[in-house]
């Protein structure tokens, strides 16, 4: 159950969430032969700042994948909330009621 997961803190979005768009492994697989046919070329001062940018563009992702996260998660949250308070009481009242009873 998701509430189980999520309390045992086994729920890793960043962690295990990958593309499945097409192209993406492509994609990433030619941005690490660009970086590493660049990184090869430099002096051992720009391989510092190149690995620096590199990794300050790694944080600064996943800043920006948290933030998307959590829009996400609240927009979905907000979904929910006005789908059951529009259209729940309209459509299952009675399968409400019956799970009401004792």
């Amino acid at each position: 159950m998701i509430m189980d997961l999520l309390y045992h803190g086994r729920i890793y979005p960043q962690e295990t969430i990958m593309s499945e768009e097409e192209g993406f492994q492509e994609a990433e697989a030619k941005v690490n032969e660009l970086f590493d046919d660049l990184r090869s070329r430099l002096n051992d001062k720009d391989k510092e700042q190149l690995d620096e940018i590199r990794d300050t563009m790694y944080t600064s992702q996943c800043y920006e994948e948290e933030e998307n996260f959590r829009y996400g998660l609240t927009l979905g949250v907000l979904l929910m909330q006005e789908i059951y308070e529009v259209y729940e009481p309209r459509y299952f009242r009675e399968q409400i009621e019956e799970d009401d009873e004792p």
